[in-house]
């Protein structure tokens, strides 16, 4: 790297927003700026992983990435290679920000890149995977006393960037290539406030991978399957209902029609009177009738 592709790099890293507009505004060649000692990635990628969103804005203000369609690239020179950055993971800013757990920036480059929403990297998960297996970063106690020790606490479950990519139309069902959908990295991980948001948002908790298991031999405690348990009851009492209620209506919209067949006519002709009493007739078994509708067919034959 040169000097100034360090520096915009630092500058990211610091979340300097004066400093990154200022070297970018002199160097504007080096605003996708890939690290090819990292995968290739690029600015873009740096501020995506880190939750820089205000950066993020910048960068994607300055044309870094665009929504139109071309052919996907990791990195070239040329000025006029548009489109979505790939690392050589195959990854783009999304998966990134989604695998960190960055809500902030996957909002925002949901809302600007809807095409990478079910794209998938090389392995072929989707960023919607690697929110549901993603682990925020720990905080480390600053306040310890004499009797205690540094140590190190785990954040509450953040179930946001799982939600902002679901309301942006995130398939929850989507396979990688081993088959896993996102309830199996949920319950691998022990995210039991994701599985149940997945649940809710349609996911099969019966789906099989290519081993042939569901999500519910993947969780890592016994209380974890307990619980996805539950939730799988859940879900079939639910589809029972549902079928219930579909059949139900199904059954009122065809139980009302009542078939009535045209008596046939002679060869030389009905007589007026024959008509008029053959209809009366109709009429008459038509109202006695607790269906209420009388449809003259041709022939009964021809619905047999």
């Amino acid at each position: 790297m040169t000097r100034a592709d360090l520096s915009i790099r630092q500058a990211i890293l610091l979340n300097d927003v004066a400093l990154v507009r200022r070297l970018l505004k002199h160097h504007p060649q080096y605003l996708h700026n890939p690290d090819y000692s990292d995968k290739s990635n690029t600015s873009l990628h740096l501020a995506a992983q880190y939750g820089l969103t205000e950066i993020a804005e910048i960068l994607i203000s300055l044309g870094h990435d665009s929504s139109r369609e071309v052919i996907d690239w990791i990195y070239s020179n040329n000025g006029d290679n548009l489109g979505i950055s790939v690392n050589t993971d195959g990854k783009t800013p999304l998966h990134l920000a989604a695998a960190y757990s960055r809500s902030a920036v996957v909002e925002l480059l949901c809302r600007h890149f809807p095409r990478t929403i079910n794209r998938p990297d090389h392995k072929g998960q989707t960023p919607l995977h690697l929110a549901s297996s993603s682990q925020p970063m720990p905080t480390v106690t600053t306040i310890v006393d004499q009797t205690s020790r540094p140590g190190v606490t785990r954040p509450p479950e953040d179930n946001s960037t799982i939600e902002v990519l679901l309301a942006h139309g995130a398939n929850v069902n989507a396979q990688d290539e081993q088959g896993n959908i996102c309830l199996h990295n949920a319950t691998a991980w022990g995210h039991l406030k994701a599985v149940r948001a997945l649940v809710q948002a349609g996911a099969n908790p019966r789906r099989t991978n290519k081993a042939g298991w569901t999500p519910e031999y993947y969780s890592i405690t016994v209380q974890a399957e307990v619980y996805y348990r539950n939730l799988v009851a859940e879900w079939d009492k639910r589809r029972s209902q549902e079928e219930i209620r579909a059949n139900e209506r199904r059954a009122k919209g065809a139980g009302a029609v009542r078939l009535v067949p045209r008596e046939a006519e002679s060869d030389d002709g009905q007589s007026e009177t024959g008509r008029s009493r053959g209809s009366s007739e109709r009429s008459r078994q038509s109202g006695e009738s607790d269906a209420g509708l009388g449809i003259t067919v041709d022939s009964l034959d021809t619905w047999k």
